[in-house]
């Protein structure tokens, strides 16, 4: 990877310190960082949003993206890999979000596609794994349609901002079913789009 995973359609770019206003332009679709169940940058919280994703970046265990729309280079939302083990090679998709008129179009399953071919094709993962908060109906549904399993539910997982110990749901994907998967996210691309998704650059 250069600095980005691209598709026909959109590109994850490496985050930098002058995305803070595009992400809060993206988050203020929906007013995202109102939700409880996540962590979305406001005007008030994105230099600190912005800060801890590069700390990750300098040392190692993280990968941080804005999500962007080719067609006129907007930046719609950002996601994350974490938790990355080199060693153990093994890494965490998470911190994703979508500006609201973004949500339930092909972005996030292409986004998806686009990390897992990462993930097991070029950094050779042995698993990939899922976080999302135990409310959060939406995104376990989401997680199981891209061919995700759960695993279990890990109890006060972690501390929300507002003081809510939050019980997470943990799902995996491993190398033995990537094949598989990914021909699943393939046939589920072409039906949303019909159109084939171009190779990483």
């Amino acid at each position: 990877m250069r600095n980005a995973l691209s598709s026909d359609r959109i590109q994850l770019r490496l985050l930098t310190e002058n995305d803070a206003n595009a992400l809060v332009d993206a988050a203020s679709d929906g007013e995202l960082w109102q939700l409880p169940f996540t962590v979305v940058p406001s005007s008030d919280t994105v230099h600190d949003y912005v800060l801890h994703a590069l700390q990750g970046m300098a040392a190692g265990t993280v990968m941080a993206f804005v999500i962007v729309l080719r067609e006129n280079n907007q930046v719609i939302g950002s996601t994350r890999f974490w938790k990355i083990d080199r060693h153990n090679r093994k890494l965490e998709i998470g911190s994703t979000w979508l500006s609201a008129s973004q949500q339930r179009t092909f972005v996030n399953t292409e986004a998806k596609y686009l990390m897992l071919r990462y993930a097991f094709e070029h950094l050779n993962c042995v698993r990939v794994q899922f976080t999302t908060d135990e409310i959060n109906a939406k995104s376990r549904t989401a997680i199981l349609r891209i061919g995700a399993k759960q695993e279990g539910i890990v109890r006060h997982e972690r501390i929300m901002p507002d003081g809510r110990k939050r019980n997470s749901v943990r799902f995996s994907i491993i190398d033995d079913e990537w094949l598989e998967v990914k021909a699943h996210l393939e046939n589920m691309l072409h039906l949303e789009a019909n159109e084939t998704i171009s190779p990483l650059n």
